[in-house]
């Protein structure tokens, strides 16, 4: 005996009786009746379906279970580790950290500097600008005076005569 599978347990016509309703589902006319006739629900046809245990039994198309309908083929390329667009979010936090970051560095001096280091960057200054004129170098500048004596003097006849003297 092969172990596996479950034996199986022998059927008996005991176990298994047919379902018969408790009403009557013969159709009951008051008239006559003449002609062929066909009801309503005869129009849809009978199609064989498997039951729990496997065997085929009768039923109408109408409460038959909709066909299983084949499974479309899954796509089985291999995914991007991260996505993309993660990618981009990440790499734009690390744009805007490291720019900050060296924003910071570039002006952390300026945070050192105070009311005394202004002062003596002042003094620094006018120092710079004072020191050749005490230290009694520098430029020469030599004054030229000049006088210009302009005398017009006009005469009948519409003549003028003008004098310059330097």
């Amino acid at each position: 005996m092969s172990t596996d599978r479950a034996p199986e347990t022998p059927r008996t016509d005991a176990a298994v009786q047919p379902y018969h309703p408790t009403y009557d589902l013969t159709p009951h006319y008051q008239m006559p009746v003449t002609g062929t006739v066909q009801l309503n629900d005869e129009s849809d046809p009978v199609i064989w379906v498997p039951d729990a245990y496997g065997r085929m039994i009768p039923m109408r198309r109408s409460a038959a279970p909709a066909p299983m309908q084949p499974m479309p083929p899954r796509d089985l390329t291999p995914q991007p580790l991260l996505d993309p667009r993660a990618q981009m979010i990440a790499a734009g936090g690390v744009l805007a950290a490291g720019t900050g970051w060296g924003i910071g560095q570039a002006l952390a001096p300026l945070a050192g500097i105070g009311a005394g280091g202004l002062m003596w960057i002042a003094i620094a200054i006018v120092g710079w600008k004072l020191a050749p004129g005490l230290m009694g170098g520098g430029r020469t500048v030599e004054r030229h005076e000049h006088h210009t004596h302009v005398t017009n003097t006009n005469r009948g006849f519409g003549r003028s005569t003008t004098t310059v003297n330097h």
